[in-house]
C-alpha cells in the first residue's frame, strides 16, 4: 500500500533528521537544515523577467510617442474662426485682435506660421523663389486705405458718392469688412514668374486657397486677386477645389449641411 501525501512528509522529516544526527556526530557541529533553494531562485527569475518587459514595453512606448512641437501646437485653429467669412454683412468688431507673429517681418496669425514656412520652402525646393509680401492689417490702417481708394474714386467725374463706395469697396473693403483683419489673409509677392503657377497649383497641400478667383466676383463681392491667399486648412482647401467653391460658397455650402 503506497504511503499518503501525510506519511511522506512526515518520512521525508525523519530523513532529514537522521542525516542532520550523522553530520553532527562526525563533524562535531550543528549543521543547520537549509531548504530548498529552487523557488527562490525561480521567484528571483521570474521578477528579472518583469523588469525585463517592464524596460521593453518603456523603450518601445518612447519610441512609438511623438513629442507635441510648438509649431504643431500653434497650427490649430477653431474652424470657426479658420472658415470664417468678413465682408458687409459679417464685420468684425473694432476692438477685434487675433494672435499675431511676425514672419519674416510680416504679421501672421500665429496659427498659420508652420504651414507659410513650409508652403515658401516647398516653391524653394523647385526654384521657386515665394514670399510674403503683406498680411495682418489693423482696424485704423484699413480704414486708412479704405477712405484714400474712396477719395480717389469720390474725385472721377462719373462717379457718384454710392458708385465710389462700392468701387472702393471692391478693392479695399472698409474697417471691420477685411479679412486681412484676421491675420489669416497672405498677400504674396509674384515677382518670380512661377510663383503664382506654383501657389495655384500647391497651395491647397499646405492648408490655402486663392481667396478671390476670375470669376466669383458677384459672391466675393471683390475684384479678382491673384496673389492674395486665404488659410483653412488642408481639408476644407481641398474640399472647395473639388467643389470648385470660393469661401463664401463653401461657408453657406456647410451651413445648409448643419
Amino acid at each position: 500500500m503506497g504511503l499518503s501525501p501525510y506519511d511522506k512528509k512526515r518520512y521525508k522529516e525523519s530523513k532529514r533528521r537522521r542525516r542532520q544526527a550523522i553530520l553532527q556526530s562526525e563533524t562535531g557541529y550543528i549543521v543547520p537544515y537549509r531548504r530548498s533553494k529552487k523557488p527562490v531562485v525561480i521567484g528571483i527569475c521570474v521578477l528579472a523577467l518583469v523588469l525585463i518587459a517592464a524596460a521593453i514595453i518603456a523603450v518601445v512606448s518612447a519610441c512609438n510617442s511623438k513629442p507635441v512641437s510648438s509649431a504643431s501646437v500653434s497650427s490649430e485653429i477653431e474652424s470657426g474662426e479658420r472658415l470664417r467669412v468678413v465682408n458687409r454683412a459679417n464685420r468684425l468688431d473694432e476692438d477685434y485682435k487675433p494672435s499675431l507673429i511676425s514672419f519674416y517681418g510680416v504679421e501672421v496669425h500665429k496659427g498659420i506660421t508652420d504651414s507659410l514656412e513650409q508652403l515658401i520652402k516647398a516653391a524653394a525646393t523647385k526654384g521657386v523663389s515665394l514670399k510674403a509680401a503683406k498680411g495682418y492689417v489693423s482696424f485704423d490702417d484699413q480704414q486708412k486705405l479704405y477712405d484714400q481708394n474712396l477719395e480717389a474714386f469720390m474725385k472721377k467725374p462719373d462717379y457718384t458718392p454710392v458708385r465710389a463706395q462700392a468701387a472702393a469697396q471692391m478693392i479695399v473693403p472698409e474697417a471691420g469688412c477685411s479679412e486681412a483683419q484676421t491675420g489669416l489673409l497672405v498677400e504674396f509677392d509674384l515677382s518670380d514668374p512661377h510663383a503664382k503657377s506654383f501657389l495655384e497649383r500647391e497651395c491647397i497641400n499646405y492648408g490655402f486657397i486663392l481667396r478671390y478667383p476670375e470669376g466669383k466676383e458677384e459672391i466675393t463681392h471683390r475684384q479678382a486677386f491673384d496673389n492674395v491667399y486665404r488659410y483653412v486648412g488642408k481639408e476644407d482647401a481641398g474640399k472647395m477645389r473639388s467643389f470648385d467653391m470660393c469661401l463664401e460658397e463653401y461657408s453657406d455650402y456647410l451651413g445648409s449641411r448643419e
